[in-house]
């Protein structure tokens, strides 16, 4: 088996200026909105990450600017801020948060630059925040404080009835109301769970999000609401005290537990994208009985290699080197996509270095000058660094997949595959260890891609056998909690299996085999990779929902037990060995037969209304008729006043009606359930007595 060495490929398939052709929304950045130079008129940011694929910009709305004073709104700023990124092709994730001194409920605390440069998050590093928005404002003493009136109903904004207003709600329906049309999505709030951004306790944010979810919902039905983006490592029993919080109101469920979706901010380990969904989500079970999708509204890895940027720096725990973090924005972005994750935004587009006078000190440009770490895809020059090719190829290849699989291999591979997508099946590879492994991979086309992560690309063919034997390098990114902690893979691959043909499906059988149970059978063909799985669905007729009964199965004959009796229809669609789907066949439907013996004994006058037919009770010459439950004759109606009929008849309802010929008697009816796969039915029919006749309507005749 010749083994394929992944060290040098063949030739660029697209530089980092190309835009990404297709887009399915999934990807976006932060920060992308700055103007550059600072103050500058223009934002060049903007077209350059919409180029790289780009569709998101989370950005901040901070109340202390927005309404610096109360019922003072300065809005222009903001206003052109999201005129300019919605005219670049970005739909926005607006943020919630900083509280104004004039609104904050108890002590404020304003952390100096000493402390902050001390604050850290294991397992992640550390990172400056700066204040992203479209004035230059250092942050307000209070603003990390809980505001007052936080208690009151959402909407009470006077204290005209001698208690607080709730200036909070009303500064999300004015923000929400504002921009609807505009934004549909909301953050409630930065990283909460950690002090320097939120002093309240978590149940104090539970209220917090409670009333912002209510005033933007009133404002803005249509919007999102997003549990803030929460870091997590820090003190992840901040959100689970606030689930428990939002799960002891009992108006919770009625409100849709507050939020639509949850932002997860997780850094320098692709791997705790897999890890931590798992927890959050099962603690979304446990606390409130629901599970919502999970946002990743910021993801990154800090670089240290960059000398060009910092001529003077060294790795530090939870940096990479910059072909790494292009190795982490793949190996990211597939597992998020594998875990379901709803959108992923990476931190950030540009480092906004905080050096800013070029002097090689951070020490003299002010607290508030900019990021201590490189976390840009391009650098403040706008030169692209070898992630924002890796994100190009992301948003390019990796999109509408119709499954996402994954596999580890023995040694340290793994495999994340992307079914179905636009250009076929394209798996992602890479090697968790720093030993190199080789891993053996089946082809189901004659030939694929190859794609490097810096975009370098080849041709290659199977072997004989149809495998492909791939030699992933080691991993290096080691500045983990030590040397031996590997915290990102090697460097990745994309492998592209091209099938432009779809499958075709067809359903050949669907025969009842008794009240409950169908034989089904189907096939399908593809030209090119072949049938691989089915997807098979029922439902009960004319149109219940849809009811998964096998996903992805490779049978094509198959038993169904039924929920209940009746008619059931059935429909298939076929995968082929890329993930193409084919469409649903057209419904087949069909109905389990019951064998009845139907006897009428007789059909007699009963005078004395007992139900039996005494020695002076005669019988009386009627029409005997037998209706389905749509009123329908199933068999040719009798005159006389006995009937005896053999029957093959669907499940269901019936009707054995009696229309006697003489006037003095009424019309009988009587109700025939046909339930199972034999039925017998024998009785006399009793007619009453005109005497205290009842009306008959004439839909019943």
């Amino acid at each position: 088996m010749a083994v394929i060495a992944l060290t040098c490929l063949g030739a660029l398939l697209a530089s980092p200026g190309a835009a990404v052709a297709g887009n399915d929304g999934f990807a976006g950045t932060a920060y992308t909105f700055y103007p550059l130079p600072p103050g500058a008129p223009t934002r060049p940011l903007l077209p350059l990450m919409h180029t790289a694929g780009s569709r998101w910009e989370r950005l901040d709305f901070p109340w202390s600017q927005l309404e610096p004073a109360p019922g003072q709104w300065s809005w222009m700023a903001q206003d052109a801020l999201v005129q300019d990124v919605r005219q670049a092709g970005l739909d926005i994730l607006g943020i919630l948060l900083w509280t104004p001194t004039w609104a904050a409920e108890g002590a404020c605390n304003l952390y100096s630059y000493q402390q902050l440069a001390e604050l850290r998050r294991p397992p992640l590093s550390l990172r400056f925040q700066t204040l992203p928005s479209p004035q230059s404002v250092t942050l307000a003493p209070c603003a990390t404080r809980p505001p007052r009136g936080l208690s009151e109903a959402w909407d009470d904004w006077s204290e005209a009835d001698g208690d607080p207003a709730n200036y909070w709600g009303r500064f999300a329906y004015e923000l929400a109301i504002r921009y609807r049309g505009q934004i549909r999505h909301w953050e409630v709030w930065n990283e909460p769970d950690l002090t320097w951004f939120w002093s309240g306790s978590p149940a104090e944010y539970a209220r917090l999000l409670q009333v912002a979810y209510q005033a933007i919902k009133s404002a803005c039905p249509e919007c999102r609401v997003l549990f803030g983006g929460v870091a997590f490592y820090a003190n992840p029993d901040f959100y689970r005290q606030a689930f428990t919080a939002i799960a002891n109101d009992p108006t919770a469920p009625q409100h849709n537990y507050f939020f639509d979706a949850l932002g997860l901010h997780l850094y320098s380990r692709p791997s705790s994208i897999v890890d931590v969904t798992n927890v959050v989500r099962a603690d979304m079970r446990q606390r409130l009985s629901v599970e919502r999708p999970i946002w990743l509204t910021e993801t990154g890895v800090p670089v240290w290699d960059d000398f060009s940027v910092h001529p003077s720096a060294s790795p530090y725990i939870w940096s990479a080197r910059q072909a790494e973090a292009a190795s982490f924005v793949l190996q990211s972005f597939a597992n998020a996509r594998l875990m379901g994750i709803e959108r992923y935004i990476f931190f950030r587009a540009h480092d906004d270095w905080c050096d800013k006078n070029g002097n090689g000190s951070c020490a003299d440009d002010g607290p508030y000058a900019g990021m201590h770490e490189m976390y840009g895809l391009v650098r403040d020059n706008l030169s692209a660094r070898p992630a924002y090719a890796a994100y190009q190829l992301a948003t390019q290849y990796l999109i509408s997949p119709t499954w996402v699989s994954y596999w580890n291999y023995t040694g340290g591979g793994r495999r994340v595959s992307f079914w179905g997508t636009p250009r076929g099946k394209v798996s992602v590879l890479w090697n968790t260890q720093p030993t190199p492994t080789t891993v053996v991979y089946p082809l189901v086309v004659p030939t694929a891609t190859l794609i490097a992560q810096d975009g370098y690309a080849q041709v290659i063919t199977p072997d004989a056998g149809g495998n492909y034997a791939l030699l992933l390098p080691g991993a290096t990114a080691n500045n983990g909690l030590s040397n031996a902690d590997y915290i990102i893979g090697g460097r990745t691959y994309l492998l592209i299996e091209h099938d432009a043909d779809s499958p075709i499906a067809q359903l050949l059988e669907v025969t009842p085999t008794g009240v409950v149970t169908f034989t089904v059978r189907w096939a399908g063909a593809d030209a090119t990779s072949g049938v691989w799985r089915y997807d098979v669905q029922h439902r009960a007729p004319p149109e219940s929902a849809w009811t998964a009964w096998l996903t992805r199965t490779p049978a094509t004959a198959a038993v169904l037990r039924a929920p209940q009796p009746g008619a059931r229809c059935f429909r298939v669609r076929a995968w082929d060995r890329t993930g193409q789907l084919s469409d649903w066949t057209p419904a087949q439907c069909a109905t389990p037969q019951v064998s009845l013996q139907l006897t009428v004994s007789a059909v007699f006058g009963d005078q004395n209304r007992n139900g039996i037919q005494d020695q002076d009770e005669t019988t009386v010459a009627s029409w005997l008729r037998l209706r389905n439950a749509q009123g329908l004759e199933v068999v040719s109606p009798t005159l006389g006043s006995q009937w005896g009929v053999s029957l093959t008849l669907p499940l269901g309802d019936y009707r054995l009606e009696a229309w006697p010929q003489e006037g003095a008697w009424l019309p009988a009816l009587r109700e025939i359930g046909l339930w199972s796969t034999t039925g017998g039915w024998n009785e006399a029919i009793a007619l009453l007595p005109k005497q205290g006749e009842v009306f008959i309507p004439l839909a019943q005749r």
